[in-house]
C-alpha cells in the first residue's frame, strides 16, 4: 500500500444480506408498533366510553371510584398512545418515553400495564432508584 493512501478509510458498504436483514428488521418493528397503535386506539375509545359512563352515573359512590380509575386508565392510554406514536419513527426513542413515564409517575402501573417479561427489568431500576 502506498504511503499516500495508509489512512484513507476503505468505503466498505454492508453485505447485502446484512442490509436486508436491518431493513426487514426495522420494517417488523415499526408494523408491530403500528399494530400495538391501533389496539392503544381501541383502548383510549373504550376508556372515553367507560368514562362517560362513569359521569353519568355519578352520583353511585361504586361510580366515584370508577370514575377514578378511568381517568388513571385514560393517562396511561395516553401515554402509551404518544410512545407508540414516537415509536413508529424512532423505535428506542418511543420506548424511550414510555419507560421514563412509568418509572417516574406510575410505578403502580409496571404491574398493571408493561408485560410481564420486561417487568424484571424494571424492578431492577426501582431497586437501584431506592439505593441511591
Amino acid at each position: 500500500m502506498p504511503i499516500y493512501e495508509m489512512f484513507a478509510s476503505k468505503e466498505e458498504s454492508p453485505p447485502p444480506e446484512k442490509a436486508r436483514d436491518r431493513f426487514f428488521s426495522s420494517l417488523t418493528a415499526r408494523v408491530l408498533f403500528l399494530l400495538l397503535l391501533v389496539a392503544d386506539v381501541g383502548w383510549v375509545v373504550w376508556t372515553f366510553f367507560k368514562i362517560a359512563l362513569c359521569l353519568l352515573l355519578y352520583f353511585l359512590p361504586v361510580s366515584r371510584k370508577a370514575l377514578g380509575r378511568a381517568w388513571v386508565a385514560l393517562r396511561r392510554a395516553s401515554v402509551c398512545l404518544v410512545s407508540l406514536v414516537v415509536a413508529l419513527f424512532s423505535p428506542p426513542l418511543g420506548i424511550m418515553v414510555a419507560c421514563t413515564y412509568f418509572l417516574m409517575y406510575d410505578k403502580s402501573g409496571i404491574h398493571e400495564v408493561v408485560p410481564r417479561s420486561l417487568q424484571d427489568q424494571f424492578q431492577d431500576f426501582i431497586n437501584e432508584s431506592k439505593v441511591q
